[in-house]
Order: structure tokens, then C-alpha cells, then sequence
């Protein structure tokens, strides 16, 4: 038997107290993968085994004199963990595969003299170096790129959710803001073995390009989200297929390495967040991120079982972040399924795998920025443990009789305190939740005023909600008045129903009411097998009481 209780403190004027709705709550399910990235080694919190994939950058030791030296922060190891200063763990060049990720080179920027303290640090995918020679940057000004490939396929048949933060800061902007150039996150099938990243600059480490020689795309690759600051990863140029020019400041999607990694749709990022992608206040400012002087942002990429993509920013960054401060990016979910054209590339994916691996990849040219990622998090869709069914109730003052006068109040208001009278299936005819919340000062009660109070219900969910007792006890210092509790329910006529129990009479499973002892008396409705079905889902109570004490 599903119960609830309302109650209502009757003041001069009116204050209503609302209730919270009778829901089942969802469950998240266990994780697949987590790795913070906070500590001096790989964490791997997961459950499953992984390798870890990186590239260093091939072109800052270009024609230099200087050889190769892992703890000199002018030509250390691009990818590297920032609460370790460890360098002896040096990944080798190109794309090996290790376990164990080096820690960052004393002096880098954006990080204290010590790096950041064990707990507090993240993976670093490109510091803001450039190239030099003398006094200036080289002709063709080359930076860095780096990236993170988990070789762990995780199937597809419970949805994903993968969520992580990620912080691009310290832009050095060579020809004037934005910095450059982002970070990609792609999807990459499962079959694929010793995936490797594409190519870097405007393609993000993901798609192809023909700079400087011919550069393969991802390895495997399905789709390549973009977060691309400098705004080429949705240009047609250096190699890569179709786009609608550059677009600073984006979210922008590529798809399938079958399909040549072609442009699918892009937005700017003001429209979703109102802001840039990087932060832009620490654009040519040695910021360090791990004093809090830096915002992050947190990505969620969710596809769904039947193959639906989302893309979820948040300028907040943690694991904690609450689903009211995410924003979708596209204004509807990409069909990932080949047979279903998707928005600006209809032939842009191959057939969707049965598993995928992930990865991440950022570079820097002749402007450049610091790209770190943190608290990456891989888990199924969430889901309810049972059919989630909410009882939505709104109590309003419907009614005001004075002196045989009878004043209603038939608009609409909303209560700031509560989402319960904003959802959409009470804009169903008959159904909308009007009336009073408090009580105007005009109307301030007086004796023997009567009061109507009307409950209005909305049931949601998958099912049907069975046996629903409803009870509601007659406010302090009021008489109910008897024959006037009314019944309607999915938009019938009101019809005459409820039991009234008079003060201190027992009440029949008395913890359905907010006032179990009955001191006043209370209201007893039974609603029966109450149906989740548009047409059928509301409906509402309605009794009225006049105010105690001798007539002025």
C-alpha cells in the first residue's frame, strides 16, 4: 500500500507546507573502471585489467643541440602524472604501452617548485612548451602532444557512461586568444588491437591529416569528440574530411576511421556554458591549478544500449557534480546506428561495435596550453534497481467563502521551493495544479471564514501504482465541514469520497497520516490502483474547513 501525508499550518495569512513526492529512487551501478589521476602512481580502482597508451611528442628535440633529458622541463616527456616527480619512468617514443606513467619534470608550468602534493594531481597530457631557437619560436612553431588510450574493451550491451574533469589553463597565445589547440576523447571499436592516436594539431590526435607528411587517423576509430579550443577539428583542411570552416571554442564530432573520419556537426561552446572551453583568464598567466586559481569543467559521454550518444558539460569539475549543472551540448541524442542518417553526415559511421576502448589526446602549436584530465570514471547506464514510479502531490487554497461570498483562485502559481508543480504531464487538460500557496494579506483569515484545500495528484512511471490511501489532517484551530470532501480523477467530474475521522478517533493504518494521534481531525482517501497512463495519471482531493472562534 503506497501512503503519503500532507499537512498544512494554518497562519494569518495562509503558509503551506508542501510534501516531497512518493518516489523509488535510481541506483548508479558499479563501476567498470575509475582512475583519479590524483596520486604519484596509476591508482586503476577498477575492476579490469588495462594498458595504458602514450605518445610523446616527436618534434621538440628537432635540431636541437640539447639532447634528450627526462627531468629538464624544456624536453621532458609530454604525458606524465603532476604528483610525481619521477621521471625515470620514461615511457618510450612513440606510442609504447606501460603501466607505469612518469611524473612531470621539476619546473613545468602550471604546477608548484614540488609538483602537485600526492592526492591532488592529475595527468598531464601537454605542458604550454614550444619550440626555440635563439631568442624566438622555429618557423613552422610545433608543440607538444600527448595522449592516454585504455586498451580494455567494455561491451556495449548495458549502455556506457564514461564522466571526467579536464582543465586546459596557461594558454600561451602566440597569435592572439584562444589558446591551442584541445583535447579529443574518442570512442574506438573493441576489436581494435594496440590501438594507437591520430593525427595531432587541428585534428585533435584523432582524425587524419597530411601536415607535414601523410599522418594516420585513431586507430579503430568510431567517433572523436572534440573539444577544441583553437576551432580547426571542424575545418576541412590538412587532410581532414568536410566541416564548416574553423570554429573556435567548440564541441564538435568526427566520425569512423572506415568512413575517413568525416565532419558530423559541431556547436560553439557560449551556447551550451556561456563560456570558452579553456580558461581564458589564465591565458599568458603562470596560474597553477592545484592552488584552485584554475576552472575545470567535467565531461559526461553517454551511450546508451539501443546506441544513442550524449555529450554533458559542466563548468563545475569532481565526481560529485550534481545532473542539474551538466548541459547538453546537441539538442538531441546522435543516433549512432549506421542505418540512421545523423545530423551533417549521413554515411559518417561504420556499424556500431559491440564494445569500445577509449581514449584521450590533446596538442599545442604556435599558441599552446596546458591539457590535464582528472577523476575518469567508466560505468553501464545507469539504471533503476525496480520501475521507477513517482506519486507527485501539490496542495493549493482553491477557495476563500466569506459571509456567503465565495472567491476562487483558479490561476497558477509556482512554487520556487519545488519542482513537484513544473512537470510537463500537468499541462494536461483538467490536470494543472492551480490556486494559493499563501494566502493574500487582504484575505487574512477571519472566524468562520471557509477554507477550500484542494490536493492534486500526478502518478509517472513504467506501471501502475496500486492501493494509494491518502490522508490529511484537518489544520489547527479549523472545523472540517461535513459533506464537503470531494473525489476526481482523471479529469471526471468531482464526485462525492473520503472518510472523515473526527478528532481522537482511531484511524485505520494511521501512519498514512501526518497526524497519526488524530488530534483534530483527518481525512482518509483511498485512490485505489492509480494508473501512470497520459489521460489517466491525475486527479485530485478537495474538502473545506471554517475557522474556529466566535464571530467578530
Amino acid at each position: 500500500m503506497l501512503k503519503t501525508r500532507l499537512t498544512l499550518l494554518l497562519l494569518s495569512p495562509i503558509v503551506l507546507l508542501s510534501t516531497a513526492p512518493i518516489a523509488q529512487a535510481q541506483t548508479a551501478t558499479s563501476p567498470l573502471f575509475r582512475e583519479t589521476f590524483r596520486g604519484n602512481v596509476l591508482e586503476n580502482l577498477g575492476t579490469v585489467n588495462y594498458r595504458v597508451t602514450t605518445s610523446r611528442d616527436a618534434f621538440l628535440n628537432d635540431n636541437l643541440s640539447t639532447p634528450n633529458s627526462p627531468s629538464d622541463p624544456r624536453y621532458s616527456q609530454s604525458v606524465c602524472l603532476t604528483a610525481s616527480q619521477d621521471t625515470t619512468t620514461n615511457v618510450p617514443n612513440p606510442s609504447a604501452i606501460d603501466t607505469n606513467i612518469p611524473g612531470c619534470a621539476p619546473g613545468l608550468s602550471g604546477l608548484p617548485v614540488t609538483g602537485d602534493a600526492n592526492g591532488f594531481g592529475a595527468l598531464r597530457l601537454t605542458s604550454n612548451r614550444t619550440r626555440f631557437i635563439g631568442d624566438g619560436r622555429t618557423p613552422d612553431g610545433r608543440g607538444e602532444r600527448g595522449s592516454f588510450i585504455i586498451d580494455e574493451a567494455f561491451p556495449r550491451e548495458n549502455g556506457l557512461v564514461v564522466e571526467f574533469d579536464f582543465f586546459i589553463y596557461n594558454g600561451d597565445s602566440f597569435q592572439g586568444p584562444p589558446s591551442a589547440d584541445g583535447l579529443s576523447f574518442f570512442l574506438l571499436d573493441g576489436n581494435t588491437s594496440n590501438p594507437t592516436p591520430g593525427a595531432f594539431g587541428g585534428s585533435l590526435g584523432y582524425a587524419q591529416a597530411t601536415q607535414g607528411g601523410v599522418q594516420a587517423g585513431a586507430s579503430g576509430g568510431f567517433i572523436g569528440i572534440g573539444f577544441d579550443v583553437f576551432g580547426n577539428y571542424s575545418a576541412g583542411t590538412e587532410g581532414r574530411v568536410g566541416g564548416t570552416g574553423p570554429l573556435r571554442n567548440a564541441i564538435a564530432l568526427r566520425g569512423s576511421a572506415a568512413k575517413g573520419y568525416p565532419f558530423i556537426t559541431n556547436v560553439a561552446s557560449s551556447a551550451v556554458i556561456g563560456q570558452q572551453i579553456d580558461d581564458e583568464t589564465t591565458i599568458g598567466a603562470p596560474v597553477i591549478r592545484s592552488q584552485g586559481n584554475v576552472r575545470g569543467r567535467r565531461a559526461r559521454i553517454t551511450v546508451t544500449p539501443e546506441g544513442f550518444l550524449t555529450v554533458e558539460i559542466s563548468t563545475s569539475t569532481g565526481e560529485n557534480v550534481a545532473d542539474t549543472d551538466f548541459r547538453n551540448v546537441f539538442a538531441q541524442p546522435i543516433n549512432l546506428n549506421n542505418a540512421t542518417p545523423i545530423a551533417g553526415g549521413a554515411d559518417a559511421l561504420a556499424p556500431i561495435p559491440a564494445s569500445f576502448k577509449f581514449g584521450f589526446a590533446a596538442s599545442t602549436g604556435f599558441s599552446t596550453a596546458i591539457h590535464e584530465l582528472r577523476n575518469l570514471i567508466i560505468r553501464p547506464v545507469r539504471t533503476p534497481a525496480v520501475p521507477v514510479r513517482n506519486l507527485r502531490m501539490v496542495k493549493r487554497i482553491t477557495a476563500l467563502t466569506r459571509n456567503g461570498v465565495r472567491t476562487e483562485f483558479n490561476q497558477f502559481v509556482d512554487d520556487a521551493n519545488t519542482l513537484d508543480d513544473n512537470r510537463p504531464d500537468w499541462s494536461q487538460p483538467g490536470a494543472a495544479p492551480v490556486g494559493l500557496i499563501t494566502a493574500d494579506p487582504s484575505l487574512a483569515v477571519r472566524s468562520n471564514d471557509e477554507i477550500e484545500y484542494t490536493i492534486y495528484y500526478l502518478a509517472e512511471g513504467g506501471t501502475s501504482i496500486a492501493d494509494v490511501n491518502l490522508c490529511d489532517a484537518i489544520p489547527t484551530n479549523t472545523t472540517f465541514v461535513p459533506n464537503s470532501s470531494l473525489i476526481s480523477q482523471s479529469g471526471a467530474n468531482a464526485t462525492s469520497g473520503g472518510t472523515f475521522f473526527s478528532p481522537l478517533q482511531p484511524i485505520p493504518n494511521p501512519t498514512a497520516c501526518s497526524s497519526p494521534s488524530n488530534n483534530n481531525g483527518s481525512i482518509l482517501y483511498s485512490l485505489g490502483n492509480l494508473s501512470t497512463q497520459l489521460g489517466q495519471n491525475f486527479g485530485y482531493t478537495r474538502f473545506r474547513t471554517r475557522v474556529n472562534g466566535a464571530q467578530p
